[in-house]
């Protein structure tokens, strides 16, 4: 979106995702969306990338609608289903009444030769013997089956690798022009005066979905910035001190409150995923805690995988006033 290569790419549907709390480097996101002609949102949240959207087509909630069926492939399978416990509040749609709607309109007809959504799972449930009326009951229907590896007896490994179960020397690696060999590449050290960004999840939240959520923000209402007690002592903060963290970069987020703790190395600091919110709209996570995403403006790209490492950000951090546990509760 942002290069144009290998071709440009001009419109976006961007749905049930949160791009500026998904993506590192917001900033670039950002730049990414100005040079589209066309961004569609689906939300249930009036989210900070819904404002970069032309138009915005708001979904109800899972607890107002259904959904395709859930198929799990475990070792034993199991089909389950959503169902709708409360009719859709306001002007809003589930996502299958979307996408349909949208593809007879773009005349795609002949893939959605159903009307309603029940319809469409009856169908589908009919084809391994049961009804929707029956999952209604149940909510899930465990499936016959048998463990992974005994699915495998008589046919040979299931492995595809050309040395059998373990390959120390990847030959197809070394063919392509990489390692064939794991090698250890040690990791760069925080300069002075800054911590490594860790982050990780809280029970208590799903990624950047539910922080305004009023039954959840009662028990977490923002994020804490972990910090070594000795490292803490030595910049002169205490729990509840407010901070504002600026990476290598500049880029800032907070303010968040701290939390000096032995349960954590002197070089790292830690928070929560999912917080510091820029959407006036989400009154109660708006403003609250730091982004971790908004600090994460480097990252490191596997060759071989493609996989992003993100943990590569360093953090300073900046006084700011100081709060205690309890009164930042009540705010």
């Amino acid at each position: 979106m942002v290069s144009g290569q290998p071709y440009p790419i001009k419109g976006l549907v961007s749905y049930a995702v949160n791009l500026f709390h998904t993506l590192p480097n917001p900033a670039r996101t950002r730049e990414a969306l100005e040079r589209l002609d066309f961004h569609l949102a689906i939300d249930i949240l009036p989210q900070e990338h819904t404002r970069w959207a032309d138009v915005v087509l708001p979904e109800c909630t899972y607890l107002e609608r259904y959904d395709d069926l859930i198929t799990v492939a475990h070792k034993r399978p199991f089909i389950a289903l959503r169902q709708p416990v409360v009719q859709p509040m306001h002007d809003t749609k589930p996502g299958w009444w979307i996408a349909r709607e949208l593809g007879l309109r773009l005349g795609l007809e002949q893939y959605f030769p159903w009307k309603t959504i029940e319809e469409y799972l009856e169908q589908r449930l009919n084809s391994v013997g049961l009804t929707l009326e029956e999952m209604k009951q149940k909510g899930v229907s465990i499936q016959k089956g048998r463990p992974y590896l005994e699915d495998w007896e008589g046919r040979g490994t299931p492995f595809k690798m050309t040395g059998g179960k373990i390959v120390i020397y990847c030959e197809e690696l070394a063919k392509a022009g990489h390692d064939p060999l794991p090698r250890y590449e040690p990791t760069p050290e925080p300069p002075e005066g800054y911590f490594r960004l860790i982050y990780g999840r809280a029970p208590v939240h799903t990624f950047a979905r539910t922080q305004n959520n009023p039954v959840l923000a009662r028990l977490m209402a923002d994020n804490e910035v972990w910090i070594n007690r000795e490292a803490a002592a030595d910049l002169g903060l205490a729990d509840g001190d407010r901070v504002m963290l600026v990476n290598q970069d500049g880029a800032r987020s907070g303010p968040v409150r701290v939390r000096a703790t032995s349960r954590i190395r002197r070089d790292c600091v830690y928070m929560v995923h999912g917080f510091g919110h820029n959407a006036p709209g989400m009154r109660r996570a708006h403003g609250r805690g730091a982004s971790d995403t908004a600090l994460q403006t480097r990252y490191a790209i596997d060759p071989i995988s493609g996989g992003a490492g993100l943990r590569v950000n360093f953090v300073r951090l900046e006084r700011g006033s100081r709060t205690s546990h309890r009164a930042a509760g009540r705010a």
